[in-house]
């Protein structure tokens, strides 16, 4: 075997398990699952059962005649933060990346607890007003804090 044909075929391999080390660290991410709470609200005033929370302390709430998703943390003290998932900037939905928050349009990024990380955002993510009552989380969509 020549140099040149020996150069080709190894490159050749490094590109191939590249490619595949690349390839199955993209799909594992994609496997992880996101657990959306489809539900309505009334009298704009959303009601999530704890029981949801059973297996994790993160839920992304789709209300159907909201505008946009809502991101809900359980903290180990059993208190409960909603968050908008709005950007504070141009009004565009967020993606939910990692445990921070995305806007596409203009690459806005929020932390996990809603604070800007980058611009062109200047003001945190809107907050939504909860509380506990009878085995369910309450979230008022008008009273925002």
């Amino acid at each position: 075997m020549n140099r040149k044909d020996f150069i080709k075929g190894s490159c050749g391999v490094c590109i191939a398990l590249s490619s595949g080390f690349i390839m199955s660290t993209l799909l594992e991410s994609c496997n992880t699952s996101l657990s959306v709470v489809k539900t309505s609200s009334k009298n704009d005033v959303v009601s999530i059962a704890l029981t949801e929370f059973e297996k994790g302390d993160y839920k992304l709430v789709r209300v159907s005649d909201y505008d946009y998703d809502l991101a809900i943390q359980k903290y180990p003290d059993g208190t409960y933060k909603t968050l908008v998932m709005k950007c504070s900037h141009a009004g565009q939905p967020l993606t939910r990346t990692g445990k921070n928050y995305y806007c596409a349009l203009h690459g806005s990024q929020f932390d996990h607890e809603g604070h800007v990380k980058k611009g062109p955002a200047e003001a945190d993510m809107m907050q939504l007003t909860t509380s506990v009552t009878d085995g369910h989380l309450i979230i008022h969509l008008k009273n925002n804090s």
